[in-house]
């Protein structure tokens, strides 16, 4: 059942905000937002009714027309006692730009017509676009007139943004554009639709003084500045308002690097030198590092480069920059052509052959070669990591932590925001670590985090059904102290940890690997080369897999047709399902099966299809016959023409059972158009009648299967001519 929202549920998120900030945070605020705070307050239900509406309006300029509300049935009234207060206005002259911009097409006209009111007489035709309607009443409109009085009367000016806005950064800790504010928080998080943490039980200031919060809200509010600016001179004056700023904390300090970054890649080209500067300013900021060296090394300053190099390499920031400066150094200053990335990946001792109908998924191709040689294989990527160190310290992250959750929104961890976990909570961290004394006492205690903890919200990793079992094998099958010495790693590099994992793990008896995928012309990221590095050193054995892509003669395609109980997917189901296998042009195999679609049959699929309730009353349901048609299908291709359609509705199944479905696909619609390029219809019927092929009995499964099987042999025949 569909959620719905209390009457005047804004009213109520107004006061869970105010109690916020009256019980948490009056110490970060001036004099004068405590002053508009306790206007609020004193606010009767209508007025204040009538000022939230407009607060959770996105544009600048309010319509009057269009906070027509039951709960505001003298919308002027309220409207004279806000201004009375000076909580609202009317636009003036100086808005006028913005308000013209709001107006709709015929307004536009109608000002364009009013001769007394045009400053110059405008010329225009009234199918002229809005845009330009709106740029001529810019242009000509005298904007001292006396009748622009009754224009401004219908609009009131959106001031969410002078003191409302920074309650709500108190409460989120950021400014985000667009839909996504306070109020919009608490709205789907009464939907259900926002996950929300529920042990938080009472919010708390996230800023310990007012200093901090005001630094904070400057940086947020210059970053949103920084997403409207498109011109030099905004650049410019973003990158003074920034330099002025003294960050006291890391986070801040963190995003003052992000803009400053983002603002020396706007402004290089313009003036190199103050671009520099901005770079300069960058504390503790490997990027910045860097982007310095690149641009200094272009405009020649080589001398300066190799000092600054060698410098970080005597003292790192982290691992990132220390490869960076290791192999910069290498290639450009003792002609080494490759760079340790690239020579990384050319040096493997692993190539493998994949059939190129993998090209779209290659890991799904290695994957299936390595359980085809009878071994365990797993995607594991950064979510075995992060959800195996983030349930090892559950209790130090989100319970034990001296830096817990300031509201229910928050969901990352604070001490992993600012990358400080080690710092701040060292003897916790090893007093857990030398607790588990086996690899099985590790594994209980991850297995009773995970049953306790399951799907609460966390904002590190992807909870889902099956996570314990890539788990099992990580930890039972591997050095207690490697596990032990990455989770420390990790508790003291988290940011430097937190991705770049080898693709998939893979248990070859009792020998466990780390596979990291490559496809011909894909590099390996800096982020990756740190990963492997550290599980490396740390005794994990991992192997970058080169791909070499080759045609399979012998594949088998599994060519799939379905009939459902209507075209989209929805409350639709299957009511027949079959299979035409084929190698090497020939038919190997075939399956058909009517599926009990649990639910009625539409009378216009009866007549389309033939199908009817009576046929499949007694037929299996998908659930009966999931396991054969799984089994039928691994390790072969998925055909099917239109072959998103039918792929589309089976993985909805196997969703439906709590399974996924995953193989390389191939759609004879596509391959058709390419095969044979200016048919005027691509239907199977059409393509059947053209080609001659078999299909008697149209709109049942093994049928247009079997045409489906013929149409792709017939693309494979015209393909292969064309090849040669």
């Amino acid at each position: 059942m569909k959620t719905q929202l209390p009457a005047k549920y804004y009213l109520s998120h107004f006061f869970e905000l105010a109690e916020f900030i009256q019980s948490q945070c009056k110490h970060l605020l001036l004099a004068e937002q405590q002053l508009f705070l306790e206007k609020l307050l004193q606010l009767d239900e209508q007025s204040l009714c009538t000022l939230l509406r407009i607060y959770s309006r996105k544009p600048k300029i309010v319509a009057l027309s269009s906070l027509n509300y039951e709960e505001i049935p003298n919308l002027h009234g309220a409207i004279f006692k806000l201004k009375q207060q000076g909580l609202v206005a009317h636009p003036s002259s100086d808005e006028l730009d913005l308000l013209l911009e709001h107006l709709t097409k015929p307004t536009l006209l109608t000002l364009l017509a009013n001769d007394e009111l045009m400053a110059t007489k405008p010329d225009y035709k009234k199918s002229a676009s809005k845009q330009r309607l709106t740029q001529l009443c810019k242009e000509h409109i005298d904007r001292n007139h006396s009748e622009l009085e009754a224009l401004f009367s219908q609009f009131v000016v959106n001031s969410r943004s002078q003191y409302y806005e920074y309650f709500e950064f108190l409460h989120s800790g950021r400014l985000s554009g667009g839909d996504i504010n306070h109020q919009n928080r608490f709205v789907m998080r009464d939907l259900g639709i926002a996950k929300v943490r529920g042990d938080v039980s009472e919010s708390i200031s996230r800023f310990q003084t007012l200093a901090e919060a005001q630094t904070h809200y400057q940086l947020n509010k210059l970053r949103m500045q920084f997403k409207e600016s498109d011109s030099e001179s905004q650049y410019q004056n973003l990158a003074q308002a920034l330099l002025a700023i003294s960050c006291e904390d890391e986070l801040a300090q963190s995003i003052k690097n992000k803009l400053l970054i983002r603002l020396y890649k706007q402004l290089k080209e313009h003036d190199l030198a103050f671009a520099f500067e901005l770079l300069e300013h960058c504390e503790g900021s490997s990027e910045a590092q860097e982007l310095a060296i690149r641009q200094r090394y272009k405009q020649g300053d080589k001398n300066w480069v190799e000092q600054k190099l060698e410098q970080i390499i005597q003292d790192p920031l982290d691992d990132g920059i220390l490869y960076f400066a290791e192999d910069f150094l290498q290639r450009k200053y003792n002609k080494q052509h490759r760079s340790r990335l690239t020579q990384m990946l050319i040096d493997t001792e692993h190539q493998l052959e994949v059939d190129d109908i993998y090209r779209g998924d290659v890991e799904q191709g290695v994957c299936e070669h390595y359980q085809q040689l009878g071994n365990t294989v797993f995607f594991t990527e950064n979510n075995l990591w992060l959800s195996f160190f983030t349930l090892t310290f559950w209790q130090e992250l989100f319970i034990e932590t001296p830096h817990p959750p300031c509201n229910e929104f928050d969901l990352y961890p604070k001490v992993l925001l600012a990358d400080c976990f080690y710092t701040v909570q060292q003897t916790q961290i090893e007093l857990k670590l030398a607790k588990f004394t086996s690899n099985e006492a590790l594994y209980k205690y991850v297995c009773k985090n995970a049953g306790q903890f399951y799907e609460a919200p966390n904002g590190v990793f992807m909870w889902h059904s099956d996570m314990l079992e890539p788990l099992e094998v990580l930890i039972k099958h591997s050095p207690l102290t490697n596990l032990k010495a990455h989770l420390l790693q990790m508790t003291k590099t988290f940011k430097q940890l937190k991705d770049g994992y080898p693709d998939l793990m893979v248990l070859k008896g009792d020998t466990l690997t780390f596979e990291e995928v490559k496809a011909p012309g894909d590099k390996l990221r800096r982020n990756q080369l740190v990963s492997i590095e550290v599980l490396k050193q740390q005794g994990f054995a991992v192997n970058i897999v080169a791909v070499n892509w080759f045609n399979d003669p012998n594949r088998i395609y599994s060519v799939v047709d379905i009939e459902t109980t209507g075209g989209v997917q929805g409350n639709n189901k299957i009511t027949e399902i079959a299979v035409v296998q084929l190698q090497a042009g020939e038919v190997i195999n075939q399956w058909a099966s009517l599926i009990n679609p649990e639910r009625s049959i539409p009378a216009f699929i009866t007549k389309l299809t033939g199908i009817n309730a009576a046929m499949v009353r007694d037929a299996p349901c998908f659930e009966e016959i999931a396991d054969t048609l799984r089994s039928l299908l691994k390790g072969s291709v998925f055909v099917a023409h239109n072959v998103n359609f039918d792929f589309g509705f089976i993985r909805k199944e196997y969703a439906a059972l709590g399974q996924g479905f995953k193989m390389p696909k191939l759609c004879t619609v596509v391959e058709s158009r390419k095969a044979f390029p200016k048919l005027k219809s691509y239907s199977l019927g059409n393509l059947a009648a053209h080609f001659e092929l078999n299909l008697t009995n149209h709109h049942r499964a093994l049928a247009d299967a079997t045409a489906t099987a013929e149409l792709l042999n017939l693309i494979q025949q015209t393909q292969s001519k064309k090849a040669s």
